[in-house]
């Protein structure tokens, strides 16, 4: 069992540290980067962005529970750092001072949905997905698409499955995965 915490900032993504071994991982991949777990990799997932709305439309019976107040600090980070599908983008200090060589096919800040399955990834701007479109990733034919909801982007296969997505941005995404693809629009 590891006990995780923030530990540190490589391209500008957190790196989580485990108590027991001190090794650093990273938070996408689940893979050790460095320390005495270099190489290991732990099991990752999804975890699917929504709002209180739309998780009460679709689990109207569901009990959800509320975290403890931000603070002064987090609601001006909130304030200053925004929504990623609304336009405003900071980053703190320090930041890019972590990050290695950009990929320019896209502003670094350009939110949208890196797809995964079985070693391939794509990306899908978040701007290019006023309708759904049609996409194939490793051998899964996918839509990918806003939900109307709660405005978020994602990936469904024709059984209705949803591969690993996460919503970034560009600069998080072509980071972790080198050789992701810019599907054609």
């Amino acid at each position: 069992m590891h006990h995780f915490s923030a530990g540190g900032l490589y391209n500008g993504l957190i790196l989580l540290t485990d108590d027991e071994t001190r090794s650093y991982w990273d938070h996408l991949t689940g893979e050790a980067l460095h320390g005495p777990l270099a190489g290991r990799r732990l099991p990752v997932w999804s975890a699917p962005i929504t709002t209180v709305a739309a998780a009460l439309t679709r689990w109207p019976d569901a009990t959800l529970s509320r975290s403890p107040g931000v603070g002064l600090k987090g609601r001006f980070m909130q304030w200053k750092h925004g929504r990623p599908h609304r336009g405003n983008f900071w980053l703190p200090p320090g930041f890019k001072r972590t990050m290695g060589a950009l990929d320019a096919r896209q502003a670094l800040e350009a939110p949208g949905l890196a797809v995964i399955v079985d070693g391939d990834a794509a990306f899908f701007p978040l701007n290019t997905l006023a309708q759904p479109r049609s996409a194939r990733v490793g051998d899964r034919d996918l839509t990918v698409a806003i939900d109307p909801l709660d405005h978020s982007p994602f990936a469904v296969d024709r059984d209705g499955e949803r591969p690993f997505q996460v919503f970034t941005r560009w600069y998080g995404a072509a980071f972790t995965w080198p050789d992701l693809r810019l599907p054609e629009p």
